[in-house]
Order: structure tokens, then sequence, then C-alpha cells
């Protein structure tokens, strides 16, 4: 099963380098999961995530994207990221994003 992410993080932490947000899963079964999102930075200036997607495949129930996500490479303006087996492509809008920035972990935890 395919599923999409759409979050916004953007309760950004200096103290932790980490930004905060909510977001909804939506899979092609019409299944749907509403989850917290928490943003790492690796470094740089106040990490803000205005609009993010992330895109799962292989999955075979929704709560599997549930969990922490470690960058694994660039290509063009997306992030691959992966969880074990599971492996994500994460894009979004922002200053940050545009700028360069991209985050070491995504943490999916549902709500």
């Amino acid at each position: 099963m395919r599923c999409e992410l759409a979050f916004t993080a953007g309760d950004w932490s200096a103290r932790h380098r980490t930004a905060r947000g909510i977001g909804e899963l939506r899979c092609d079964d019409g299944r749907t999961l509403p989850v917290r999102v928490s943003v790492k930075a690796d470094g740089g200036d106040a990490l803000r995530i205005d609009a993010g997607a992330a895109s799962f495949s292989g999955l075979e129930d929704p709560r599997d994207v549930i969990g922490a996500y470690v960058a694994s490479g660039e290509a063009g303006d997306d992030l691959a990221m992966r969880k074990g087996s599971i492996a994500l492509r994460v894009t979004a809008t922002g200053d940050w994003w545009h700028q360069g920035g991209r985050p070491g972990t995504l943490v999916i935890a549902a709500r």
C-alpha cells in the first residue's frame, strides 16, 4: 500500500534544535492516521517547515510509519530517509528548506 503524509513543523525549540508539528497520513486504501511529527536539524538556523510531504510505499498498515527516520541522502529537492526497511522521500516549503536546510531525523508518532 502507498501512503502520503502531509505535515507542518513550525514549533521551533532552539534548545533541542527540533521543530514539532502535526500531520495526517492518507493511504490509497482509504485509511487515515493523524500524527505528530518532530524534525531535528543537524545545524543551521531555526527550523520551520510550512508544508511538508512524505511518500511511503510497501506498507501493510498505516501504523507501520510510526517511529524515527534517519536521513540517508538527497535526490534533488527531496530528502531520502529510512527506518529499517521502510524508506520515504520528504519534501517541504519554507525559507529554511529552500535555503538548503535538511533534517537529520524525523520522528512520527500517533496522536
